[in-house]
């Protein structure tokens, strides 16, 4: 919050640039913080990965001079067709079909947002959000449910094969985190001019958020790693027939630190 503070402070004159001219603009000490908030937004992050391994009979065509009659070939003779200069091999393919999708959306809304900028920071692990709310912080209303995010991430891992015979299919769920990122937003207030403007700070980048909203209500009750995943149920539903298997991940809540 203190770095926060700081960054408020160095900011203010200019959050106040459209409001002023050149002859009335601000001073910094007309300038104060009158509201200050600490908060969590967070957004989910689901990986799934599926494999298909799989046989199939197929014929190749093979394209030759158009004076050869016949081919031998690994000691069997070929005949071309009559009606073009090819022979025909018969044989059987071993295939692998192997695809990962990735979702990662506001865990308030269940939109896409600029969240995959985060992935690389430092971040801990945590039990529950009394974690993070110990200091006063607040944390998002979370509307976006894993369970939706995991059904889709199955559905597009589901490919049509063309196999005679399959050998091994699997789908996995290999990461299922809820990430929650730190936000400062502050109040400022123009004392002379009686105006107000709302600036906030992404906590991870220290950069100033193109849109600043305070929060609007509290999380009514703090929750647990368990409660968050409790999907088993649902997920087993997801499976569809022919021996696919769901690996599902380790199940985390993670943290972005500040740098």
């Amino acid at each position: 919050m203190e770095r926060a503070r700081k960054l408020a402070d160095e900011y203010k004159v200019k959050a106040f640039g459209l409001l002023s001219s050149f002859l009335s603009r601000p001073q910094p000490d007309d300038i104060d913080i009158v509201y200050e908030e600490k908060r969590f937004d967070a957004f989910w992050r689901v990986v799934g990965a599926s494999r298909f391994e799989y046989k199939r009979r197929k014929v190749y065509r093979v394209t030759v001079e158009a004076m050869v009659k016949e081919v031998e070939l690994l000691g069997q003779m070929f005949n071309t067709r009559p009606d073009a200069p090819v022979f025909e091999l018969e044989g059987e393919e071993r295939c692998i079909e192997e695809y990962k999708e990735e979702v990662i959306v506001d865990a308030k809304d269940g939109q896409p947002g600029n969240f995959a900028k985060y992935i690389n920071f430092l971040s801990h692990e945590i039990s529950s959000t009394e974690a993070l709310t110990k200091d006063g912080a607040l944390v998002v209303a979370l509307e976006a449910k894993p369970a939706f995010l995991i059904r889709q991430v199955v559905n597009n891992l589901i490919k049509p094969i063309q196999a005679d015979k399959i050998l091994d299919e699997q789908i996995g769920i290999t990461q299922l985190a809820l990430y929650f990122v730190p936000v400062y937003t502050f109040e400022l207030h123009w004392k002379s001019k009686d105006k107000r403007v709302t600036v906030s700070f992404d906590g991870a980048t220290g950069e100033l958020m193109p849109k600043a909203n305070k929060i609007t209500e509290r999380l009514r009750k703090s929750f647990t790693n368990d409660e968050i995943f409790e999907f088993g149920k649902e997920a087993a539903n997801f499976i569809p027939g022919g021996g696919l298997a769901m690996m599902v991940g380790r199940k985390a809540i993670e943290l972005i630190d500040k740098p």
